[in-house]
């Protein structure tokens, strides 16, 4: 007695689903790359402009930047001197991106944004003179991040 072949015959190899799956991975990626490249210039923009403090050496907005990381390797960063009136802005924009890669250390394990003032002084700036220098901005981003994405998600059916 002879068996009858199906007749059924696949239509994708083994191959071509792992180039899919990768090439979907890919696209993952540079959508969330984006996501928080966006966020990352949406924070520099407010803090650079809303503090209403008067920074004499250009340091402290000069020392407003952002790195993106993904498992503890950067992909991409944003620090540079600010427009401001200031005798010493590289001072800023060097402790900025020292920082920032101290904080990779730290928070290595998937997509991160690190968003900086470098500038230890800040963190006084903000509470002894009450003078924003990056709170503002860190809240905004974050509503900025938080609405994309359930855009984003939305628009995905997630």
């Amino acid at each position: 007695m002879a068996t009858r072949k199906s007749g059924l015959t696949p239509l994708w190899k083994k191959s071509d689903i792992n180039k899919l799956f990768k090439k979907v991975g890919e696209r993952a990626d540079m959508v969330i790359y984006q996501l928080l490249q966006r966020t990352g210039e949406e924070f520099v923009k407010i803090a650079r402009l809303s503090g209403q403090y008067i920074d004499h050496t250009g340091n402290l907005r000069s020392s407003i930047g952002y790195v993106i990381v993904k498992d503890g390797k950067i992909l991409g960063k944003d620090f540079r001197v600010s427009d401001s009136i200031g005798t010493d802005k590289d001072t800023g924009k060097r402790e900025a991106e020292q920082l920032a890669t101290d904080l990779v250390r730290t928070y290595n394990n998937g997509y991160v944004l690190i968003a900086v003032a470098g500038m230890k002084y800040a963190v006084f700036v903000e509470a002894i003179e009450n003078k924003d220098v990056v709170s503002l901005a860190a809240s905004r981003s974050d509503e900025f991040i938080r609405k994309q994405s359930t855009s984003l998600f939305n628009r995905l059916g997630i």
